[in-house]
């Protein structure tokens, strides 16, 4: 029976051209790159729920030392030099000291857990002062229609709604930004009209096949926003 990784996500994802690998340069360098340069030594990020390790790959390629938190052990041989630790991040403390990271990372996990305060108030304990978190998840007023289609989704965010929760559980400098998970876009912005207009076509066409196994990756993206969220630790 395949797993839920092998579910939802491609296995061949750690190339330096394939798609993990573009979203950690884009986010170390908008992100994190000032804090790393200023510190003048090798930051350490925590990738929290780090799955396949994919993005544990990519921040190590932008100098950064990165360690894994997940509850499931599927990993492949390319992780055996990461450090990545089981936790159950519904109730469980990280399992690391307090001021430890400087980088913290989540994708597409937040809305997974339940206790939503857990997470976020362990995700700032492990942060040294002045580090940063950046925390990724669905948008629910652009995925509402599809959200559930992932029955492992417990909680939904809006923009508004995952800003208020890291400022409430201590964060601060914390905005929210809606985000199009199509690298065309980060590089240019001006191009910005152009998922605008996809955006327009209608639902089925984010997929070439009725069980919705195959998709149009650039009609589905330009469609699907994601909020990502930044806060610093005091």
């Amino acid at each position: 029976m395949p797993s839920y990784l092998e579910t939802n996500y491609f296995r061949k994802e750690y190339g330096k051209r394939d798609y993990p690998q573009k979203i950690c340069n884009y986010i170390f360098k908008r992100f994190f790159k000032h804090y790393a340069i200023k510190n003048k030594k090798k930051c350490r990020i925590l990738d929290i729920g780090s799955g396949k390790g994919n993005h544990l790959v990519g921040f190590s390629r932008c100098g950064l030392q990165a360690y894994g938190i997940d509850k499931r052990r599927e990993c492949v041989e390319i992780l055996k030099n990461f450090t990545i630790e089981s936790c159950d991040l519904e109730k469980d403390k990280l399992p690391y000291k307090d001021n430890f990271f400087d980088f913290v990372f989540s994708k597409s996990v937040i809305e997974h857990i339940s206790n939503t305060e857990n997470i976020l108030k362990e995700a700032l304990r492990v942060l040294k002062p002045g580090g940063i978190a950046v925390i990724m998840t669905p948008d629910w007023k652009s995925q509402f229609k599809n959200y559930w289609d992932d029955y492992t989704h417990v909680k939904a965010f809006t923009r508004k709604g995952l800003q208020n929760a890291m400022r409430i559980n201590g964060f601060s400098e914390v905005s929210c930004e809606y985000f199009l998970q199509l690298p065309f876009i980060w590089e240019y912005p001006c191009l910005n009209f152009i998922p605008k207009i996809i955006s327009l076509l209608p639902d089925y066409l984010k997929w070439k096949d009725r069980n919705e196994t195959s998709q149009r990756k650039l009609i589905r993206f330009a469609k699907e926003k994601m909020l990502l969220a930044t806060g610093h630790k005091k």
